[in-house]
């Protein structure tokens, strides 16, 4: 088979001559191009499109494990502050009767004792979350922790108080008695003449006891002159008493002495014309008047 191509103006040609063997080749070749052709115009035009893929589900709860064991956690860390809190109200108590007893306020006297009254009108509330909640405590703890500072303060100022009062003589130093010459100039029972009498005497029955009046320790015991038989106490703060014409002295130098203490046994040693206790009270070594202290 021959195959003639001409020119437009006809004065060119050409020609191929073709066996059956070749115009069978080159059809197929046609073919295999064209089939290419029309799959890869499909690809392109007939592409499916990309399947949706489904996320996974997300969890949209905790588990009851989980739940429980969370409430369980802050169930413990709650009892905890509970019982912390529990235990300073109960040192704060404690520390509040100790005060009330040695300032000598009445707690039901004064209603500290019961539940402390509150109210109000009833209005919409807001509930308090976990934070405020934690914020709340941390705010108590540090309530409490001011109010042991305070009233430790408070507690070191009354004992200190206490011991200034309790060193300074007050009362008399007899039990029973009756003051039978004062403080000042008088006429001496034995000259008759007039003198300054140091101290004031408290006539009673021998052998009675003659106490302390203040705190303090002692710093004569023994027989001095005239004042036979006597005590001498120091006081601290400048204050110093004696106790003279006792029958027997039932206290030793350096014992440390409580006010009301008994010190000794009124008795009529030394210049004395008959039982009783020579009170002498000084501020500074030098004598005040005794009446000034012995009125309670």
């Amino acid at each position: 088979m021959q195959l003639i191509i001409i020119s437009p103006d006809k004065t060119k040609h050409q020609h191929w001559h073709f066996t059956p063997l070749g115009l069978y080749s080159l059809g197929a070749i046609a073919l295999i191009l064209l089939s290419s052709l029309a799959y890869t115009i499909y690809h392109f035009t007939a592409k499916p499109a990309p399947a949706v893929t489904t996320p996974p589900p997300l969890a949209s709860t905790i588990s009851q494990q989980q739940v429980e064991n969370e409430l369980a956690t802050l169930h413990s860390q709650y009892a905890k502050q509970l019982g912390s809190l529990q235990a300073e109200a109960i040192r704060l108590k404690a520390l509040a009767d100790k005060l009330a007893d040695m300032s000598g306020l009445d707690l039901d006297l004064e209603g500290l004792s019961d539940v402390p009254g509150v109210g109000g009108v009833p209005e919409q509330g807001v509930a308090i979350n976990a934070d405020e909640f934690e914020s709340l405590i941390e705010q108590l703890h540090s309530n409490f922790e001011q109010q042991q500072t305070g009233l430790e303060q408070i507690q070191d100022y009354l004992i200190q108080d206490h011991n200034v009062k309790s060193a300074i003589p007050s009362g008399k130093p007899v039990k029973k008695g009756w003051v039978s010459s004062y403080y000042g100039y008088r006429i001496d029972p034995f000259n008759g003449k007039k003198v300054f009498h140091n101290g004031l005497d408290i006539a009673g029955k021998s052998g009675s006891e003659v106490v302390a009046v203040a705190d303090g320790i002692v710093i004569w015991q023994g027989s001095r002159g005239g004042y036979g038989e006597m005590i001498e106490i120091d006081h601290g703060n400048g204050y110093q008493t004696r106790y003279a014409h006792n029958k027997k002295l039932v206290v030793k130098l350096g014992d440390r002495i409580k006010k009301g203490q008994a010190i000794a046994l009124m008795g009529s040693t030394g210049r004395s014309t008959g039982p009783h206790v020579h009170f002498e009270v000084l501020r500074d070594g030098k004598t005040i008047n005794p009446a000034n202290f012995i009125k309670e």
